[in-house]
């Protein structure tokens, strides 16, 4: 039979080391796209090109409902189910334009299993009225609204930059355009959807003319055709008139002839700093080299502190803003957006006027910095080169975007990703050519800006209606109506959750681990290194390299790690236990160490604004930040990127900045007025919140995660500033040289290189220059690895004893909760029940576990999990986003007893599927040469767990019994609800916090209840004395997310 499915296009990619195929079914017009770029991890992307005009929220429903079960396969849960047991993660998301579904599988035999399976689900799901019912939204036997989506849509929907948003694309867009609506569904719309129009637009929508299938990885290219081929037969042919195309056949919106102004409020109690949100429709995404245009000038606008807009808003002396972020929308016109926070209200209006100015300004040739952009196009193409180089998450990008966008032909995916040639024309582009873009797409043509004022009335209104709309609903159904709704659910929920047959499971059968191919990079030491590990190379060319060129007596510890790349990372690692801990705040004004000036010995000086310049020239990416790869978060680490030919400029920079920088008064004001401006932006975040007032409660003031705490350090910065004002600058000047002493000394500083080390002339020598820099310097104690600080040493009274307190924070535009309980586990990573409370985690928080059953299913929160934190030694429960904390708190009590009593087995196919889950997790974690590298460091030298650890954790996880599962629920589990055993943090609304304390405190725990808010002075000067109560974000490593940082391996 010949193949329906017709190869459009096949080229290998000139930059990296992948190449591309795309084909399309000649009977269905179903797209696959092939990514082939060497890697364990097999991902696919399913892309759904989605249009709507309205805010129902259908693309986002059917995101969900598509996982609830399809026709073949009628069983809620069976996709994520059969994705553990293949070693595979299911996920997707909705944006304006499309909806994406992913699969991301340890190795190619599980992933074409599934993929016919979860193909399946996305063409045919069930959609039936139990499942749209308890996913999309719901009203329960108390009168509380709930659904998955719904309280996913309830927890962004006050949120300052959703609020602006929602309003800029209103303003940019037609009211019929599709890029205006919400297409997660607001909640008043949510309400009020109903199931056919959630069916009517899948038929619309899912297509297989419109869906196109993306796949990255190793795969066998045959097996791969012979799978799709078979699937695509079962696919309804091609109509004879074609269906209409999203956003292709639609009316397009062009750039606006007339700037738009437009003011909206969010809920917020502290009404001093704003947000403003500007932005354009630009030119068509067919136009590459345009496009890529946009990418520069946005670079250049606001990638660093010396971008045009950074320059005269933030990093200036009584900044106008704190951040400015550029985004971009991939849309049929690309659309280009600046997100500007941290405005005194005051300034609202005038940084909207400003921007415009200065966009203005560089309209002009004579004020245009040709030699800048010209530094932008090449450090961006290098930048690219390097990313495209270790994923192929670049490509799948673009293949989606062809997928929506693309001619159907298949040329565009080519066009979009062979070459560099783009990058190459803008190289070359003249002044004159840069500045009449930039008055082509940000002058003539008109922006839309959406000013943000928090606005407390706003919090009183949202409150009181929130209040009137829950007393509507419960006398709009009254006692007895309320029941049969309690009823409807209970009963939507029985038929969700019937169990899936054991047969259906296993007649798949089961991938063989043993087939996966980890990633191996070769090892090598040098120096001081005296670490003893049976995967150090001691034989071929480049060990011979290292022994020849390492200087007798090198006293600087080396560990490399190489593989085939152009570029390599070097990594100093240094104690922070050196530094006294009264210094140890002033590590949120260290970090910006490479945005200081410089000065040498010989008086020759660079300001700050040539040393971002000349550090851009010279290296990728260059860093000082807590942690190794986000873990042992006592550890400093400084970090720079750069091509194998520029290993001399890197470590000559590192002396430059580690030792010569100057943190002079004005630039020290400047950091200091952003940290404190950015706080009511922090303060709206609930989820930073609860995990500051954890780390502020359960570390000490020695700990380098506490003192990195924007609530805890907000007097301190606020004093910082008092005594610059007082002329006493000359005490920080002091203070901040004695960290640089303490820290920067070669007795405390390990260096790790990875990437492609064989390349690098003198790869040990030419370190010399820098131990003479830093040798001998004052140093308490040297860096023993095989005494690295660990976050469980730095605990407070509180986090070691670990019992009977619970603290709650409330934030005044708080619509969920996020919530995270907390009890003692083992420190030591080779601790036997280690492996036991991984798999009994796994088990309880896998997808379509217990605790995704019993909470996500049930309405409860968007998320819930358990988590083990080995290293400050900590089991802990986490609900993200929940819309009932304490019906969560209870059901996850309730379903860790049954489990550990017994009382609920815990069967085999659940104890397979969890290993098989964290199978994936290991291999994922490892996808790429740097990853594969950076966790043999973390591995073998920080956690000491020995060679291939990988396989060596699975064994150990095969050899756990029941037995030993049971035995650990009880030990480490269990006592996560006892409240002589555990700790919690919440952060939640106003409205539920006094119910939650008293359901708490009848509990058996001592609760502390905190508001955050403007006035939050008095709750960081109450943590710096008693540990104990406060609130804030989480260290700047996770601030974006304010989640855990430590591993769970």
């Amino acid at each position: 039979m010949s193949s329906q499915f017709a190869l459009q296009t096949s080229f290998d990619v000139e930059y990296a080391p992948a190449s591309i195929k795309k084909w399309r079914s000649k009977r269905t017009g179903l797209s696959l796209t092939y990514v082939n770029q060497p890697t364990p991890m097999v991902n696919g992307y399913f892309a759904v090109a989605t249009e709507i005009p309205d805010d129902s929220g259908c693309p986002h429903t059917l995101e969900h409902l598509v996982f609830m079960g399809s026709k073949k396969y009628p069983y809620k849960g069976l996709l994520d189910s059969l994705g553990q047991r293949f070693f595979s993660y299911t996920n997707a998301w909705t944006a304006i334009d499309r909806t994406v579904y992913t699969l991301t599988t340890a190795g190619w035999e599980g992933f074409q299993k599934l993929l016919p399976i979860y193909l399946d689900h996305v063409f045919n799901p069930t959609i039936d009225d139990e499942a749209c019912l308890t996913e999309v939204y719901h009203i329960d036997g108390k009168g509380k609204e709930k659904g998955v989506v719904f309280s996913e849509m309830q927890g962004i929907e006050s949120q300052s930059w959703f609020v602006l948003y929602l309003e800029y694309y209103r303003a940019l867009y037609s009211k019929e355009s599709g890029y205006s609506s919400e297409t997660g569904g607001l909640m008043s719309e949510l309400r009020h959807l109903t199931w056919d129009q959630i069916r009517n637009f899948h038929k619309a929508m899912y297509r297989p003319d419109n869906v196109g299938v993306i796949i990255t990885g190793s795969v066998d290219e045959k097996e791969l055709l012979e799978t799709m081929e078979q699937f695509d037969a079962e696919l309804p042919s091609l109509p004879e008139t074609p269906h209409k195309r999203p956003w292709i056949d639609s009316k397009v919106d062009l750039p606006l002839t007339e700037a738009v102004i437009r003011e909206v409020e969010f809920p917020d109690d502290d009404e001093t700093m704003g947000e403003l949100l500007i932005g354009w429709i630009g030119p068509s995404a067919e136009d590459t080299l345009a496009v890529l245009a946009l990418d520069m000038v946005g670079c250049y606008l606001a990638e660093s502190p010396i971008s045009l807009l950074n320059k005269h808003l933030v990093e200036v002396e009584n900044p106008s803003a704190t951040d400015i972020d550029v985004i971009s929308d991939d849309f049929l016109r690309i659309g280009t957006n600046f997100y500007v926070g941290g405005i005194p209200v005051g300034e609202l209006y005038n940084v909207d006027k400003k921007i415009k100015e200065l966009l203005d300004s560089i309209t002009k040739e004579e004020n245009f910095d040709l030699t800048y952009m010209r530094q932008i196009v090449a450090q961006q193409k290098i930048k690219f080169v390097s990313k495209t180089e270790g994923s192929p998450l670049t490509f799948s990008n673009v293949a989606i975007s062809e997928v929506i966008y693309g001619n159907r032909d298949g040329s565009d995916l080519s066009k979009w990703s062979k070459s560099l040639k783009e990058q190459d024309e803008l190289a070359t582009w003249s002044a004159k050519q840069w500045c009449d873009f930039i008055k082509t797409n940000f002058v003539d043509s008109k922006p839309v800006t959406i000013i943000g004022k928090p606005s407390a009335q706003a919090i009183k209104d949202h409150k009181a209606g929130n209040r009137k709309r829950n007393k509507d609903i419960r006398e709009h159904h009254g006692e007895e109506g309320l029941l049969k709704l309690q009823k409807t659910l209970n009963d939507a929920q029985e038929k969700n959750d019937a169990p899936i047959p054991d047969e259906v499971l296993t007649k798949f059968g089961k991938p063989d681990a043993s087939k996966i191919d980890f990633i191996e990079t070769e090892s090598y030491k040098a120096g001081n290194n005296k670490t003893e590990l049976p995967f150090y190379k001691k034989d071929g060319s480049f060990y011979d390299i290292i022994q020849k060129d390492t200087p007798a007596d090198f006293p600087l510890y080396v560990h490399l790690e190489d593989y085939k790349s152009q570029f390599v990372t070097a990594q100093l690692v240094f104690s922070s236990a050196v530094v006294p801990p009264e210094l140890l705040r002033y590590f949120s004004l260290i970090e910006d160490i490479f945005s200081v000036s410089i000065t040498k010995p010989d008086g020759s000086s660079l300001p700050y604004e040539e040393v971002i310049t000349e550090l851009n020239n010279d290296l990728l990416d260059f860093d000082l930040d807590n942690g190794f790869d986000s873990q042992f978060v006592e550890l400093i680490t400084v970090t720079v990127k750069f091509e194998v030919t520029k290993y001399d400029k890197a470590i000559q920079w590192l002396i430059d900045v580690l030792k010569y920088s100057v943190f002079e008064e004005s630039r020290v004001r400047v950091i200091i007025e952003k940290l404190i401006n950015s706080l009511p932006d922090k303060k709206r975040n609930d989820e930073l919140m609860m995990y500051s007032s954890q780390y502020r409660t359960v570390y000490k003031e020695s700990s380098l995660r506490k003192s990195q705490d924007s609530i805890y350090t907000e007097n301190f910065y606020r004093e910082l500033m008092q005594k610059i004002e007082d002329g006493k600058f000359d005490e920080i000047t002091s203070d901040i040289n004695t960290i640089k002493e303490k820290l920067f000394n070669v007795n405390n500083m390990k260096l790790f290189l990875t990437g492609g080390c064989s390349k690098l002339e003198n790869p040990i020598s030419s370190w010399s220059k820098f131990i003479k820099e830093f040798d001998g310097a004052a140093s308490e104690a040297d860096l023993d690895l095989e005494r690295i600080p660990r976050s469980y040493q730095f605990k407070s009274e509180i986090g070691q004893n670990c019992s009977g307190q619970a603290f709650l924070v409330t934030t005044p535009a708080s619509d969920t909760t996020h919530l995270i309980a907390m009890t003692p586990i083992p420190t030591d990573y080779s601790d036997i029940d280690i492996a036991r409370i991984a798999l009994a985690s796994e088990i309880l928080s896998g997808m379509e576990g217990p605790l995704w059953r019993g909470i996500r299913g049930s309405g409860l929160a968007y998320d819930a999990s358990i988590r083990r934190m080995v290293e400050s030694g900590f089991l802990t429960f986490v609900i993200y986003r929940g819309s009932d904390a304490q019906q969560a708190w209870e059901t996850t009590k309730k379903i860790i007893h049954e489990h550990a009593s017994g009382e609920v087995e815990i069967d085999q196919i659940a104890i397979d599927n969890a290993v098989a889950g964290i199978v994936n997790s290991l291999v994922k974690a490892e996808s790429n040469n740097h990853d594969a590298a950076v966790n043999k460091v973390l591995d073998n030298i920080f956690k000491k767990r020995g060679p291939n650890y990988g396989r060596t954790f699975l064994k150990s996880l095969t050899s756990v019994t029941k037995q030993d599962l049971l035995d650990v629920l009880k030990k480490f589990f269990v006592p996560l609800f006892e409240p002589k055993k555990s700790l919690l943090f919440s952060c939640l609304p106003t409205t539920t916090a006094p119910g939650f304390q008293e359901f708490l405190e009848k509990q058996g725990y001592e609760v502390d209840l905190e508001e955050v808010n403007a006035a939050s002075d008095e709750a960081a000067e109450k943590s710096v004395g008693e540990e104990s109560e406060g609130s804030g974000e989480s260290d700047d490593s996770d601030e974006s997310s304010g989640s855990e940082s430590e591993d769970e391996d």
